[in-house]
């Protein structure tokens, strides 16, 4: 099981790096196009979409989508495989463009020289109006290609936002694109988000912040997911799940904000809410191993102990655990980072 999450998670972050790669060449591409449309396009200004050193962004798309949906056919869906080859001929586009244009720029002014020069007309022969005709239809394939790779990155936005909905429970996907929404924004307008989310979730709009304070909570990065769930609240404020859900991230967050007392607060109301068995399950261990900790941190034995009141309450709540959930017979919890260590767990996917 853990190795198919594992594969899972890998496949998951390829898809997010697919889909920004993408939305970064779609903007690069009109910045260019802009500039050519102006007369103002130059080689070097072609780099950062295509280049031949394997460090621009379509050489880098291509080979995600390669990596994903090429040599790994094995649940290849027609969408993606369809995908893979519009960004195999974007690439190849471009790369034909790079060329009309280094041969305009650079070899365009010396065939203009050269044949402004009247002595050495004999020795010149054909060779200059050869030049120029090549140079002509190197114009021309670059005023060509400018056009159709603007129709088909034009054409390829709603099979990309159809090939989206096969990554609707994509967590790291959501969280990427809350994160990035002015990238977003100069791709799909003002209302990116819900162009790009509405279409995929429907009228479960709660969904998409349940996925992303999921992810977020898989990665530790507990004031993030309480945030996401607390969104998801407010479009679907009955949900005892997603209630359970944003007072546990706001306890391992407290908790290692160094608040212990609040953490328990807020392992208590997630433990008051009727959630299904499964759910309870899944978080269990995180919840009893930190009341382990406070006790292991806050040690209160004896009766004028300060950190007494701690110990009682994170000993009622491992006993509440044991009869909702009774324990495995051998049990093997997680490890959790003491608290000096909380910045360690940062960023985990």
């Amino acid at each position: 099981m853990e190795k198919e999450n594992s594969v899972q998670r890998d496949r998951e972050r390829k898809v997010v790096e697919i889909v920004r790669h993408f939305l970064l060449a779609f903007r690069t591409f009109r910045q260019i196009y802009g500039e050519y449309r102006k007369g103002s396009l130059c080689f070097s200004g072609l780099a950062k979409l295509v280049d031949d050193r394997g460090q621009s962004i379509l050489f880098a798309l291509k080979e995600d989508c390669h990596s994903l949906f090429r040599r790994n056919e094995t649940g290849v869906s027609e969408k993606e495989q369809i995908f893979d080859l519009t960004v195999g001929t974007l690439f190849h586009m471009a790369m034909k463009m790079r060329e009309d244009l280094y041969q305009l720029e650079f070899y365009g002014p010396k065939v203009s020289r050269l044949s402004e020069k009247k002595e050495g007309l004999q020795e010149k022969g054909s060779l200059i109006p050869q030049f120029q005709g090549l140079l002509s239809r190197a114009r021309s394939s670059l005023k060509e290609g400018m056009e159709e790779m603007d129709l088909l990155l034009m054409g390829v936005q709603p099979q990309f936002q159809n090939l989206l909905r096969e990554y609707r429970e994509n967590g790291l996907l959501v969280r990427f694109f809350l994160e990035e929404k002015e990238l977003l924004r100069e791709v799909w307008g003002e209302r990116a988000l819900e162009t790009l989310l509405d279409p995929i979730y429907g009228a479960d709009s709660a969904h998409p912040d349940r996925l992303a304070g999921e992810s977020y909570f898989q990665s530790a990065f507990y004031s993030r997911a309480s945030q996401s769930f607390s969104r998801a609240l407010e479009k679907n404020p009955a949900d005892e799940e997603l209630q359970f859900m944003h007072q546990l991230s706001q306890g391992m967050e407290q908790f290692y904000s160094f608040a212990p007392l609040p953490a328990l607060k807020s392992f208590e109301k997630c433990l008051s809410l009727a959630v299904k068995g499964d759910v309870l399950e899944r978080y269990r261990e995180s919840i009893y191993n930190v009341c382990r900790r406070i006790e292991q941190e806050f040690p209160g034995r004896r009766k004028n102990d300060l950190n007494r009141d701690l110990t009682k309450r994170t000993r009622a709540l491992q006993r509440q655990l044991d009869k909702m959930i009774p324990p495995c017979p051998t049990p093997s919890p997680s490890p959790l980072p003491r608290l000096g260590e909380r910045d360690g767990v940062r960023g985990r996917e």
